[in-house]
């Protein structure tokens, strides 16, 4: 690091991004986030008051964070939360840290259904950061939120009842919809399952592949083995009209859509690239249900 006795939050704040600068895409980011869980101000606090001297004990917090940062680990799970949507999620090891390209998933599916009542199944819902976003931004939707671990529907538990969203969401243990009620039919299906091919597992950044679940992580050889699973099972669970929002490897989003658009030939079904100008998202809308 820069210093290793840094006198104000901006120094150390400095000398954090400098350790980071080698092992981090956004070196500043993380030591400015670790910074304000240290410090507890906000991220305009610890700018506007970047010149107040830090403490040797936050001081010393600070590196310690620093250097799990740099040894790899998440920083959403090293502070425990993440932003998605405009909410704090709490996350750690249970769940994949969620992502922007999933907040991108999130907005297109409230582009359809804002003012709406949609029945919402999201399948794989981890964290359930999904599951929450859509219940805060389609106020009048009901979701039904699965996952097949138990450990992640207790992180999604906790979300939901400390985000106010019990009234709105609905927790199921489930292998994709096997555990759902035999009638639960849904406007929408959103998804963001298991897409790394094992084949090109090394192709992932360290941190990722060291540190989050691998099996909300992988899905068979070329990252489609589970969504293959879930097309099958849509056919008896959407209703008429519905949609599908699916997140995607980009290498994958041709086949994907090729699959849907085979299930439900009637349907609109595309391709939408995200912000970075990746193919992220198969999204199908106007099915005719069988």
């Amino acid at each position: 690091m820069r210093s290793p006795n840094p006198r104000t939050i901006a120094e150390a704040i400095e000398a954090c991004r400098d350790r980071l600068r080698s092992v981090s895409r956004t070196p500043w980011l993380d030591a400015r986030l670790l910074a304000q869980y240290v410090t507890g101000l906000d991220a305009s606090a610890v700018i506007a008051y970047g010149d107040t001297s830090i403490d040797t004990r936050r001081r010393s917090r600070l590196f310690e964070l620093a250097e799990r940062r740099a040894r790899g680990e998440p920083v959403a799970y090293i502070i425990g939360r993440k932003a998605f949507c405009g909410l704090e999620i709490a996350v750690d090891r249970r769940a994949l840290v969620p992502r922007q390209e999933t907040e991108e998933l999130v907005l297109a599916c409230v582009d359809d259904w804002a003012g709406h009542a949609p029945a919402i199944a999201e399948i794989g819902t981890g964290s359930g950061a999904i599951a929450c976003a859509l219940a805060h931004l389609i106020p009048r939707a009901h979701i039904t939120a699965s996952d097949i671990s138990a450990e992640a529907l207790e992180l999604a538990a906790h979300n939901v009842n400390e985000l106010g969203f019990a009234e709105q969401v609905t927790l199921v243990q489930s292998n994709l919809f096997t555990q759902f009620p035999d009638d639960a039919r849904f406007d929408v299906v959103i998804a963001n399952l298991p897409y790394v091919g094992t084949d090109n597992l090394a192709e992932l950044e360290a941190g990722v592949r060291d540190h989050e679940p691998a099996q909300a992580l992988l899905g068979g050889p070329d990252g489609l083995d589970v969504y293959r699973r879930l097309v099958d099972q849509l056919p008896e669970r959407v209703r008429s009209g519905s949609a599908l929002y699916f997140e995607c490897a980009p290498r994958s989003a041709d086949p994907l859509r090729s699959l849907v658009a085979a299930t439900f030939t009637s349907a609109q079904t595309e391709i939408k690239k995200d912000a970075a100008g990746l193919e992220r998202m198969v999204i199908s809308r106007s099915i005719v249900s069988p």
